[in-house]
């Protein structure tokens, strides 16, 4: 009986792990020179028009066509300078 207790146990946290990683996003981020070549390549790559919540000169942010999140933030750091970090959520 508890064999079968630990057996049912382990099948059901398999059953849980396998629903959660199917659903689990991953972020495609990467590195920009200016806002505009971010945001553009955020809706090419992203699939279609951006809907924009944030518009601060620092962060632009919002939602892609299929719902999902993105964002361009400006970065400035003593080695790489001034750029734009981009990222945006794919399923």
């Amino acid at each position: 009986m508890l064999q079968n207790k630990t057996a049912i146990n382990l099948i059901a946290s398999l059953v849980a792990f396998f629903s959660i990683s199917a659903h689990s996003k991953s972020v495609m981020n990467a590195e920009f020179r200016t806002l505009k070549a971010c945001l553009s390549a955020i809706e090419k790559n992203g699939g279609g028009p951006l809907k924009i919540i944030t518009d601060k000169p620092k962060e632009v942010s919002g939602f892609l066509a299929n719902g999902e999140g993105f964002a361009c933030e400006r970065k400035v750091t003593g080695s790489k300078g001034t750029y734009y970090h981009g990222w945006f959520m794919v399923k």
